[in-house]
């Protein structure tokens, strides 16, 4: 048998159309900053004395394009630290998350602490450019004391947020990568912050849940998953014929079985339905394969029922009447015959 070999998505080709839109984008509104920010600043110097933006000072009021020009440096130094320090917050994510790709709770603990890089670099460039404008950084620094008890208040939301998803990561409820089924929502953990999980659907939807907000959460991937098949037989055939068609088979069928951990198993008769029998069949795989699984097995088994002529129930019309006395009566042609030849003639006569 050939071996067949995959090739690697990039991460480009693993994003979806609506990440490198928002990619594509983010890069788009970063070049035209930064153009716009020389242009204010450095516009005397590219197109001459001639050009002004803001207009000059008149009747005493300094005009904003002076300010502009009297503060230059100030805006140098803050565009080069928001540049800098945003560059090194989102190089730093990217190693994180290079380096935790090797496993699950590494991908967890990397999006954590790529979460806490992304918000201390934020709180970095607030800081330094109030510096580069002349603010008592340390005076600012000191009186943090009644600014965090006032924030305290306001942004508690905000903090059990955080507080969870701490919890979250230490607790190991579920790692990225992993099927959870969270308030009812099912999905593939995408993402763990610092504030929000992020879920992804079947279909690639992705639902953002607060931290705090969420109350019951079931971890599909931490064990094995049951796959399970139920098919109907007709109540006229040998079910003891049946079961050992499907004993025999269990081997065989595994191999076309998308993630079976283990040979399909026969629990025994599920249900007696008005058409026949439903029989139960059971296999262990990963959750991530389950459906496909289910399926599999639904294609296996009725085509083993297929190829042994195993009767299958279908859906049946039932005509009852007062002159059918016993049921072989209509299963008999000619009485069944005379009977709907009775019942036509007292539809047509009338009613008195």
């Amino acid at each position: 048998m050939e071996k067949q070999t995959t090739k690697k998505q990039s991460s480009w080709e693993a994003k979806t159309t609506k990440e490198k839109w928002k990619f594509v984008l983010s890069i788009i509104l970063w070049v035209v900053g930064i153009a716009a920010l020389f242009i204010v600043l450095f516009g005397r110097q590219i197109w001459g004395s001639g050009y002004d933006l803001f207009g000059d000072s008149e009747n005493g009021f300094v005009a904003i394009g002076k300010w502009f020009s009297d503060n230059a440096n100030n805006f140098i130094i803050s565009a080069c630290i928001i540049i800098g320090i945003g560059m090194l917050s989102k190089i730093l994510q990217l190693i994180v998350k290079a380096i935790g790709k090797k496993s699950n709770k590494g991908k967890t603990v990397s999006s954590l602490i790529a979460s806490i890089i992304k918000w201390v670099g934020i709180i970095a460039i607030i800081l330094c450019v109030l510096g580069a404008w002349g603010t008592d950084v340390a005076t600012l620094l000191a009186s943090l004391g009644i600014v965090t008890l006032i924030l305290g208040l306001g942004a508690q939301s905000f903090i059990s947020d955080v507080i969870a998803g701490l919890n979250i990561v230490f607790e190991y409820e579920y790692h990225v990568g992993d099927i959870v089924v969270i308030d009812d929502y099912r999905g593939t953990i995408d993402e763990i912050g610092l504030t929000a999980t992020k879920i992804k659907d079947a279909s690639g939807n992705i639902k953002t849940i607060k931290n705090s907000q969420i109350s019951t959460v079931v971890n599909l991937s931490n064990c094995p998953s049951l796959a399970v098949c139920k098919i109907c037989i007709d109540y006229d055939e040998n079910l003891e014929r049946v079961e050992k068609l499907i004993e025999d088979n269990a081997s065989e069928i595994k191999k076309s079985i998308t993630g079976a951990m283990d040979a399909p198993k026969y629990v025994g008769v599920s249900s007696l339905a008005d058409c026949g029998m439903e029989l139960k069949i059971v296999c262990h795989c990963k959750e991530e394969n389950r459906f496909q699984a289910e399926r599999d097995m639904n294609k296996a088994y009725a085509q083993l029922f297929f190829k042994n002529n195993v009767d299958y129930p279908y859906n049946q019309l039932v005509i009852s009447s007062r002159l059918i006395t016993h049921p072989q009566d209509a299963a008999n042609p000619e009485q069944f015959k005379q009977i709907l030849s009775n019942l036509a003639e007292n539809k047509e006569q009338p009613k008195k």
